[in-house]
């Protein structure tokens, strides 16, 4: 009896309402009621939300940060981020004093995860499904995974194929303006 109360005043959504019928104490919080009355009735939202979730949507996760919300290893991940970030800053100098492949792909690398997860953070947070729907964020995690991918291929190919990523950064620096006074 108690509990068919309870669902048709937690039905009609109204708070009011609901604790008028019962006849409960306005100390008692409506998420309280709502909360017991689910728990009588036997219906649990969250746990069956979780089984169906899987069979209904199918999350797309390529890269570390999506992986990381997926499976809930924030800080293993907030780690990772801090110490490639914080190694940027012993490889960026390092391959300028010994140019080589080596050090080439290695910057390459670290300068293309750290981009693209600073931009992937930024696509998270201003291209969330509730505010553009369901597709922009979508086509802007392809977008992004395709120019880090293209990026980190163009960067190889002038490594392997070219005087290399320092080396290159060097000459580029090297290249001097006209004069005017002449």
């Amino acid at each position: 009896m108690l509990s068919s109360v309870l669902l048709r005043g937690a039905a009609r959504g109204n708070a009011a309402t609901l604790i008028k019928s019962v006849r409960v104490s306005p100390l008692k919080a409506y998420s309280t009621i709502v909360a017991n009355t689910q728990r009588q009735v036997g219906i649990k939202p969250l746990a069956l939300a979780k089984q169906i979730s899987p069979i209904v949507m199918r999350e797309i996760s390529v890269s570390t940060p999506r992986m990381a919300s997926a499976t809930g290893s924030h800080t293993r991940l907030w780690t990772i981020e801090r110490v490639l970030s914080a190694g940027l800053l012993a490889i960026i100098p390092a391959a300028f004093i010994a140019p080589s492949q080596v050090m080439d792909a290695l910057l390459a690398i670290s300068v293309v995860i750290h981009t693209h997860w600073g931009v992937e953070a930024m696509v998270v947070d201003y291209l969330r499904p509730s505010v553009v729907g369901n597709v922009v964020p979508k086509v802007a995690h392809i977008a992004l995974i395709l120019m880090s991918v293209a990026a980190l291929g163009g960067l190889f190919y002038f490594i392997k194929n070219d005087i290399g990523l320092a080396n290159g950064i060097k000459r580029f620096w090297a290249i001097k303006g006209k004069d005017t006074n002449q």
